[in-house]
């Protein structure tokens, strides 16, 4: 089970029940020890950043839908349900959410609140982010008025919905907060050890806070330009991620952190495989020797079939579906590598369900951050549009990417086949990609350079296919999409915009679920976010 453990060796674990999720051989989730509205604040801290992994319904939808519905990659067969996710996701959400107004209850209850900025732009800043994923997963969801259940009992359990522009808007203003008021100063109250995510590394946390605050902004331009162009001219004069500082959940950072819920996504019936949109921006031609491949990232992302060859999975088959057979993701691999027998189209790296314990679950990269602002001069938000800096941030963005996955890798400690020789893209596995025709940026055709743009933070975005999908549809599908059969690609994935609110809503927080959603709560209703 993910848990955190703080450097003294106690250890909070995750107080959510997962639903909807298989929970066979895994150890049963273990509740704090005090309760949470009397637990000392270095412990519901912690018990926030508990909070941010992935837990397993996400997992299996990701594996199973987010990968195909964003055409990162292609299933070849069903698996877990769509709505597997939907009660696990909002109750977690909303657990840690109950944490965080416990803890700026306490702080505004406090004599001089200035000594606890540090605490409190930090949960600002946590809760931004993970309330960036869960409105792109619903849509409107209970913000202003939720979480108040440990403070105001059984009045809070009922809060009405806000709207997703207001929610945007919220996170906005909490992370400019943020950016505005982390602290050196020495008198800042501390959690100590407990502050297991960035180590008080407040330098780091302004860069996050500030970067999520520009990937925010730049998420709604096109739903608030005024609002989004305040926020992105300002972010842009204030520390930003710089090349090697990714924020994530890194195991070898975090005392105790295991990803146990990746390696089951994998291992219980994934049938994911490398589809043709993303070989078809890593390699020049279908050869089946590798030999066309120009982006070392298709290897580290993919491996080959059984028979040792680079084939992809059509992304829209035109006739039947192909079939497939092996078991690429057997457990059996850890220590058989070249057990593949019968897969014959490329599956994921198996070291992405082996290695839980050094790969991390990545949140903001600095690549990101590059390919962000690229967007930004290309389109000329908040600032004069230039493509003389679009595209310099576009090839940072490139090299800042290659650096970062071949070094994950290259320090897994049990990535053995494939491994990179070494932690850093060489200038040559650089300019293959900045310089292929595929890929160099097209400073003469804006429109088409922004295509690039997203293909490359879509690209970037492997292992977080949810961005990718919020990505997918505030751009109307201007990320990468096979142009083959697009018929299949609607009727299996193309209508999904959205998860459904969990039945408990339905049931208890009925006025306000109907008040959100009219009555009816579809999946393919578009989030106001989506084109």
């Amino acid at each position: 089970m993910t848990h955190i453990i703080n450097k003294t060796g106690y250890m909070i674990l995750l107080s959510a029940v997962l639903l909807g999720s298989c929970t066979k051989d895994f150890e049963t989730i273990n509740t704090p020890p005090v309760d949470p509205t009397t637990a000392p604040t270095p412990q519901v801290y912690n018990a926030i950043v508990s909070s941010l992994p992935m837990v397993s319904g996400e997992y299996s939808v990701m594996n199973s839908w987010l990968y195909p519905i964003t055409q990162q990659a292609i299933v070849t067969s069903g698996a877990y349900p769509y709505d597997n996710a939907k009660a696990s996701v909002w109750q977690n959400y909303y657990q840690a959410m109950g944490d965080y107004r416990l803890l700026q209850d306490r702080i505004h209850q406090e004599k001089d609140t200035t000594i606890y900025n540090n605490v409190s732009a930090m949960l600002r800043t946590i809760l931004a982010y993970s309330t960036f994923k869960v409105t792109n997963y619903y849509g409107d969801i209970p913000y202003t008025q939720a979480g108040y259940a440990p403070l105001k009992g059984s009045v809070g359990y009922k809060p009405v919905y806000d709207k997703q522009a207001d929610v945007y808007a919220a996170m906005l203003s909490d992370l400019k907060w943020a950016v505005d008021n982390f602290s050196t100063n020495s008198n800042q109250y501390s959690v100590g050890a407990y502050e297991t995510f960035l180590q008080n590394d407040i330098t780091k946390w302004i860069q996050f806070a500030n970067s999520l605050r520009l990937y925010v902004a730049v998420t709604l331009a096109d739903k608030n330009s005024t609002l989004a162009a305040t926020h992105i001219a300002e972010a842009l004069t204030k520390p930003l991620l710089a090349d090697g500082n990714d924020i994530g959940l890194w195991p070898t950072k975090i005392s105790g952190l295991e990803f146990q819920w990746r390696q089951w996504s994998f291992s219980a019936n994934c049938y994911l495989r490398m589809g043709s949109t993303m070989w078809g921006l890593m390699s020049s031609n279908n050869n089946k020797d590798g030999s066309g491949i120009f982006d070392i990232r298709s290897k580290l992302f993919y491996e080959p079939n059984g028979a040792g060859e680079w084939v992809p999975y059509p992304q829209n088959p035109t006739t039947s579906t192909p079939s497939e057979g092996g078991a690429p993701y057997s457990t059996d691999r850890f220590t058989t590598w070249n057990k593949k027998a019968g897969t014959l189209y490329s599956p994921v790296n198996l070291y992405f369900e082996q290695d839980t314990k050094s790969i991390p679950e990545l949140m903001l990269t600095a690549a990101q951050v590059h390919f962000i602002k690229a967007e930004v001069y290309n389109r000329g938000l908040g600032v004069a549009a230039n493509q003389t800096t679009a595209a310099a941030e576009y090839n940072a963005g490139i090299a800042a990417s290659l650096n970062m996955w071949k070094s994950i890798a290259f320090n897994s400690p049990v990535w053995v086949v494939g491994k990179p020789a070494s932690a850093t893209a060489t200038s040559a596995e650089i300019s293959a990609v900045v310089n292929n025709p595929i890929t160099k940026y097209d400073a003469a055709n804006a429109a088409n350079a922004l295509k690039q743009i997203y293909a490359q933070l879509w690209i970037d975005q492997f292992r977080q296919p949810f961005d990718a999908w919020t990505l997918q549809r505030r751009t109307g599908n201007m990320t990468p999409m096979s142009t083959t059969n697009p018929a299949y690609y609607t009727a299996n994935f193309g209508t999904y915009q959205r998860f459904v609110y969990p039945d408990p809503e339905l049931n208890y927080n009925f006025d306000n679920w109907k008040a959100a959603t009219g009555g009816t709560d579809l999946n393919s209703t578009k989030i106001w976010i989506a084109k």
